[in-house]
């Protein structure tokens, strides 16, 4: 078993041998036009540059599959559990591949959960499908790699919460909007990490509107009353050392 001093920081399974200024990565994880000048480099800049050039990486790196669902889940309102027979991720990437808006908000978010639904956010974003993300500093947990490939996406805006102490912001929703209007929400415990998206024990109810239209109106209003909260602030590239400071002092 690998030690945590000499670990991969990025897939966590193979000895990292290329020093970088976050820590050591090992040379499945980095794209090879960067190994020459790895050392001034950090973690989010090799990941984000490695999914931009997926052409030019080892086999390894290859997307993973598309997760969908051999029955749509937006058959009918329902509850996404333990027991429910499909997972976050599934249900989620069913209904990004259908949505011509796509809204999310959730306290924090994490490669390993963004790895599982990104190709399909990719997909809508770049067929021009406006994508709203909506999350927080709050405890640390978010990602800033995460954050920078949402905002890096055509036709996204991600937006964040930097101090809790102004606004403790702690809604877990997903919304989208499909071609007819119809909306489609996601409302529970999860956010965006591996174990919440499949795994975990994590409750969430999924609203149609053809099922629960006052309901449905409610959620788009309080997720418009969010977006325009003075507390939050775009991603931007120019703005990074602000977040990164944020997610160290886990948004206090």
């Amino acid at each position: 078993m690998l030690s945590c001093s000499n670990a991969c920081i990025i897939c966590g399974e193979r000895e990292g041998t290329i020093s970088t200024m976050d820590g050591p990565v090992c040379a499945e994880c980095i794209h090879p036009d960067q190994i020459p000048k790895a050392s001034t480099l950090t973690k989010s800049r090799i990941i984000v540059y490695a999914r931009a050039h997926q052409d030019g990486m080892r086999p390894r790196l290859a997307k993973a599959p598309k997760q969908y669902l051999e029955t749509p889940v937006r058959s009918r309102s329902r509850a996404i559990t333990q027991g429910s027979g499909i997972t976050l991720a599934e249900a989620l990437n069913d209904i990004i591949s259908t949505s011509e808006g796509i809204d999310i908000a959730v306290s924090f978010i994490k490669m390993s959960g963004l790895n599982l639904i990104i190709d399909c956010l990719r997909d809508a974003a770049e067929e021009g499908k406006a994508i709203r993300v909506m999350t927080t500093a709050y405890m640390g947990a978010t990602e800033y790699e995460a954050v920078a490939e949402l905002a890096d996406l055509p036709n996204a805006e991600v937006r964040m919460e930097l101090n809790s102490d102004m606004s403790r912001f702690h809604a877990k929703c997903f919304l989208f909007t499909s071609k007819d209007g119809k909306g489609t929400a996601f409302i529970g415990s999860a956010n965006i990490s591996k174990s919440a998206l499949t795994e975990g024990e994590e409750w969430v109810a999924m609203i149609r509107e053809e099922d629960l239209p006052e309901t449905m109106e409610d959620l788009r209003s309080a997720y418009e009353r969010l977006w325009s909260s003075p507390y939050l602030e775009k991603v931007t590239k120019s703005n990074r050392a602000r977040i990164e400071r944020a997610i160290e002092r886990r948004g206090v």
